[in-house]
């Protein structure tokens, strides 16, 4: 028996409302994300945010039956950006194209599925101006020196997300909450015509502007990193509630915690503690660090040591291994075990589990947990005669139940974490077929000194293995082998 039951997300608004909020649609629900400013590589602080953003997606997908229209905004005009290629002596436009094409392609090597839509703030230029003419002709813009600001004060819902710190004085804005929706001209950088002069926008209003554009005056879904909810996301609901004329704009808030490294310390640009994507899948693969991302609370801070990825490594060698040794009994032996009714509901029992807690806010980490209570459960009877302790089909169940919940979290199971063609796999094959005749032949013989030479012979064979990354499985009458591709992560300074 299978249950069905509607996803809940705890979002930023329940501290306030005390109220789970349902996710509920007969449509795709819109998807908001905030992407990248491209002025660098994207670092695996970054990188952790978009692992938890597509897991989440596919959970809604895969188990929920909740499609996603997903538009992620990419930021090529910024301070950021001008600043590194007046550095570069670079073009800032051509500059911000190189470092797009290679978030692009750090979000492919990490199985992150692309939004449905990426949106260049340089492509809606028109748009943004139509936005603040709206904010303008309704009195809550003022500017100075050529700059246009959004007026706080005669916005009454403002610090709706979060507790804003009190007004104080400021030398030219009317309250310090204030903040920029058009960055007045200066020589040298990019600008655009508008009525207001030359210019270019201000940070907060190029994601009202393109999310308004696609999604109108309410989006199902926002996320970003929780550095981003206060000024980023309390900026953009002020804007959009006012440009709407309505009291809430976004339905559900999601924010992922930051990325800690060493110390307790947040990986940060600004810090120059960043490791890059190439960086990380030198040394580990895109399957482990979303093991990672996994094994924690999508909100909660996230710790990368080598301590975390040896447990995450750990965690994905066992489900392989399971996978592996499930494969290799239903293709040795042969079973007239009738299935045990208490093992099989164990199984429906654990998938119900699964299912009840990913509806919770998405708690991947006790379903792990779940899968690993599986395995151990099933790896007492896989180390054992199986002819005497289970059934094909219990197997199977197991299997296919491990198989398609990492699958769903986007655990891509069709690729070998260690680079090999199949001419290699052959040789292994062979390899350990020879020592699994050699070993059983060994266990029958009664002469036992022959009986332990040949044993050792075969111990040495499995040990010579496993330096070359080839992990030699036995059980009572049967060896299964993996790769195994655990190492460390060399942490550096930039």
């Amino acid at each position: 028996m299978t249950i069905f039951i509607c996803a809940y997300i705890v979002d930023v608004l329940f501290r306030k409302s005390k109220t789970n909020k349902p996710l509920k649609s007969n449509r795709p629900l819109t998807w908001y994300v905030c992407g990248p400013t491209v002025y660098d590589s994207m670092h695996i602080g970054h990188a952790s945010c978009y692992v938890k953003f597509d897991i989440i997606r596919r959970i809604l997908e895969n188990y929920f039956q909740l499609p996603t229209f997903q538009v992620m905004n990419i930021t090529d005009i910024d301070d950021k950006i001008i600043a590194k290629s007046r550095a570069a002596n670079i073009d800032p436009i051509k500059l911000a194209r190189n470092y797009e094409v290679e978030f692009v392609e750090d979000m492919r090597l990490l199985n992150i599925k692309p939004p449905d839509i990426m949106a260049r703030v340089t492509d809606f230029i028109p748009q943004i101006l139509n936005f603040i003419q709206v904010l303008y002709d309704k009195n809550l813009v003022y500017s100075f020196d050529g700059s246009l600001f959004f007026d706080t004060t005669k916005y009454r819902k403002y610090g709706k997300l979060f507790d804003v710190p009190e007004v104080i004085s400021h030398s030219f804005k009317r309250s310090n909450l204030d903040f920029a929706l058009w960055k007045a001209a200066k020589p040298g950088e990019p600008s655009w015509d508008s009525l207001w002069g030359p210019g270019r926008p201000g940070w907060h209003i190029e994601c009202s502007a393109i999310a308004s554009h696609y999604f109108g005056s309410s989006v199902d879904i926002h996320s970003g990193g929780i550095d981003l909810l206060f000024p980023h996301h309390e900026n953009e609901e002020a804007q959009c509630c006012a440009y709407h004329g309505i009291d809430d704009w976004v339905k559900h808030w999601i924010y992922t915690g930051h990325l800690h490294i060493g110390d307790n310390i947040k990986m940060s640009k600004s810090l120059k503690n960043t490791i890059s994507v190439s960086e990380l899948l030198k040394s580990y693969t895109a399957n482990q660090f979303r093991t990672l991302c996994l094994l924690s609370n999508y909100k909660s801070d996230l710790e990368l040591n080598d301590d975390t990825m040896v447990t995450a490594c750990g965690v994905l060698k066992k489900f392989d291994s399971f996978i592996c040794s499930c494969y290799n009994h239903l293709n040795t032996f042969n079973s007239k075990h009738i299935p045990d009714p208490t093992l099989l509901k164990k199984i429906d029992d654990i998938e119900n589990k699964v299912i009840i807690n990913l509806a919770a806010d998405f708690n991947t980490s006790k379903v792990l947990n779940l899968l690993i209570e599986l395995v151990n459960m099933f790896n007492k009877l896989l180390l054992k005669d199986l002819s005497f302790n289970c059934s094909k089909l219990e197997i199977i169940q197991a299997l296919n139940l491990v198989s398609k919940t990492l699958d769903s979290f986007g655990i891509n199971l069709t690729n070998s974490e260690v680079k090999s063609d199949i001419k290699n796999n052959l040789v292994v094959d062979i390899s350990v077929n020879f020592r699994s005749k050699l070993r059983q032949l060994a266990l029958q013989s009664d002469s036992g000194i022959k009986k332990l030479e040949i044993l050792k012979l075969c111990d040495i064979l499995r040990d010579d293995l496993s330096s070359a990354n080839i992990i030699i499985q036995d059980s009572s009458n049967s060896s299964s082998w993996r790769y195994n591709n655990a190492t460390r992560l060399k942490v550096k300074k930039n």
